[in-house]
């Protein structure tokens, strides 16, 4: 029976997640999952893909290595908050830096020094299971704890995101970033010792896009013909609440590995599109 491309990637992603879920089973480390969301009764092609607002600055203050030059100021809160993943699903309960999933794309140019004010407004409680046993996650330490990093960006030490640099709710850090460096597109998530798996799986992620003089001499695609995708796995539970499997192991529920059913581009469900594309 013929099969077109699109029902031989969505269905090999679901056999590649039966089989590592049979895999970890057997190794041992048997999980558990609440009551699974059934994707296949979603109506596809009715959402259309949403692009990430761009991050503004809110003013401007000294660069901490040159004091007389005023730089770009940007506050982001990370905020808790609820959203539709896809026009039929109830909305899910999520973390995400400007209050949403991805974060604000970050839009700057190579040399240009911007400082970031990086402001934890979660809640106290973590709605995601932590595993007290691992390092940096111990009972003394708070459950809701966040540090944000730029994956792949040159900046100092003290701005960095280390993982044991975590700040609590009610609590904001002040970062510097040079974007001394070429074109590249990167990421921030969050980098908090011991959760930072469970935070990233909340929604604690963003785009940052950092552009120079070499890579538009090439003429690439621009304005609206550059579309940033962000494509990332979650589980959903039949409620349309995010999902994150446990161990059975009592007071353990860390597991090593999973990999979820559901496709996600820009915070949507895939397929997304509003029109069906030709066959």
């Amino acid at each position: 029976m013929a099969i077109s491309r699109r029902e031989f990637l969505q269905k090999s992603s679901l056999y590649t997640g039966a089989a590592l879920l049979h895999q970890s089973i057997h190794k041992g480390h048997v999980i558990q999952v609440r009551p699974a969301l059934d994707l296949s009764k979603l109506t596809p092609y009715v959402d259309e893909l949403p692009i990430p607002a761009t991050a503004q600055s809110t003013g401007s203050r000294p660069s901490p290595t040159k004091p007389s030059l005023k730089i770009p100021y940007y506050r982001v809160p990370l905020k808790s908050f609820e959203t539709r993943v896809h026009r039929d699903m109830n909305p899910t309960h999520m973390w995400g830096f400007g209050g949403t999933f991805p974060g604000p794309t970050f839009d700057v140019s190579s040399g240009q020094e911007i400082l970031v004010e990086w402001a934890n407004e979660l809640p106290h409680e973590h709605f995601l299971p932590i595993d007290h046993t691992l390092h940096g996650a111990e009972p003394d330490k708070p459950q809701v704890r966040a540090v944000s990093h730029l994956h792949g960006a040159k900046v100092p030490p003290n701005s960095d995101g280390y993982p044991e640099h975590w700040i609590v709710p009610g609590k904001s850090s002040l970062y510097h970033y040079p974007n001394q460096q070429d074109a590249a597109l990167l990421w921030y998530h969050d980098h908090a010792m011991g959760i930072n798996r469970l935070n990233i799986f909340a929604g604690l992620l963003g785009s940052y896009i950092l552009r120079d003089e070499t890579e538009e001499a090439l003429y690439l695609p621009s304005g609206k013909y550059e579309i940033p995708l962000i494509i990332c796995d979650r589980m959903f539970d039949k409620d349309c609440q995010l999902s994150y499997p446990v161990s059975d192991k009592e007071g353990s529920p860390w597991i090593p590995e999973f990999f979820g059913d559901a496709n996600l581009v820009n915070g949507k469900l895939l397929p997304f599109l509003g029109v069906e594309p030709r066959k």
